[in-house]
């Protein structure tokens, strides 16, 4: 009996470990790694063709309310979101796109963040008949803003992590390009090279920054050095139309918000986190140790507090 049990559970205890290693370290070879293990969990790939023009690509798995997870800006949906995705997909419906310009999904017109929120809004509008629960990451926290915005009916629940919203002002912008030691945020969010992802990874607290350098250079070719121009682009656009933006998402919203943070990010420290939960009156759940990247390398702490907003309790962690 007890060796029976050995033989199938150490294949899987190694199959476990090795898509660990795949969401920390993200490169070619981890994305294979990384979709085979969520297509046993129970996602399907999928593309929904856009009326503006390209493909949004998604992942869509399991029953239940539906819930969306939008990815930061760097990766894809299942290099961000894998291990948590998948402990999600056993109660919910869950929808992981790759944003515009990420992953596998493109557009026709001119990268932009209003281009972002339309894409997912058709996504919405294409897989989802009910309400649905929005978790957006850093960048995509702007774009979960903009999709409560836009459909304060459908939209249920917001969920804000380590994204600063209406609350980022010049002096944090400043100050985050001071402590990464870059002239600007496509500087620091672009790299032009294998050292740029290592002085990234690094600010975001990801392991992938003591990375050997044939790893680093594997993820600078599969993630950024073929689509630098339209993240450039995305970058510059977001810091460009900063006020508008944010003007927009200055009106009252019309569902329950719960912000996350990591106490130990380094890209938008935690007294943003703070100002931001008090704007919106807002429950703060921060992960104890966690950096930037929280549902990469914080996957099993993050799962938990995305388990207990979803499910209508939001407990300090």
């Amino acid at each position: 009996m007890i060796t029976a049990m050995n033989a199938y559970l150490i294949p899987l205890l190694l199959v476990l470990a090795a898509v660990v290693l795949a969401c920390c370290f993200p490169s070619a070879t981890g994305q294979y790694m990384v979709r085979a293990y969520l297509r046993l969990a129970g996602f399907r790939s999928r593309r929904l063709l856009l009326q503006q023009g390209g493909e949004l690509a998604f992942l869509e798995g399991g029953q239940g309310s539906s819930v969306l997870l939008i990815h930061g800006f760097g990766g894809d949906g299942p290099a961000s979101w894998g291990r948590v995705m998948a402990g999600l997909v056993r109660r919910h419906h869950v929808l992981v796109p790759d944003l515009l310009w990420f992953g596998g999904s493109h557009a026709a017109g001119a990268p932009s963040l209003l281009a972002q929120a339309d894409a997912l809004e058709a996504l919405i509008r294409a897989r989802i008949t009910g309400p649905v629960q929005v978790v957006g990451l850093s960048y995509g926290g702007f774009v979960a803003l903009e999709l409560a915005r836009r459909l304060p009916q459908q939209v249920s629940q917001l969920v804000i992590m380590a994204s600063p919203g209406m609350v980022y002002t010049p002096e944090d912008q400043q100050d985050l390009l001071a402590r990464a030691r870059v002239a600007s945020a496509e500087q620091l969010f672009v790299p032009a090279d294998p050292q740029g992802v290592a002085r990234m990874m690094a600010m975001v607290g990801s392991p992938l920054a003591r990375a050997p350098q044939f790893l680093l250079k594997d993820v600078w070719q599969f993630y950024y050095r073929d689509r630098a121009p339209q993240l450039r682009a995305l970058m510059q656009e977001l810091a460009s139309r900063q006020e508008q933006h944010l003007e927009r998402y200055s009106q009252p919203l019309a569902m329950p918000v719960a912000v996350v943070w990591g106490s130990q990010d380094e890209i938008f420290p935690l007294d943003i986190g703070q100002r931001l939960a008090l704007l919106l009156d807002a429950p703060l759940i921060t992960i104890d140790g966690g950096t930037h990247v929280l549902p990469v390398v914080f996957a099993v702490q993050t799962l938990a507090a995305l388990q207990d907003i979803l499910q209508g309790s939001s407990p300090q962690v």
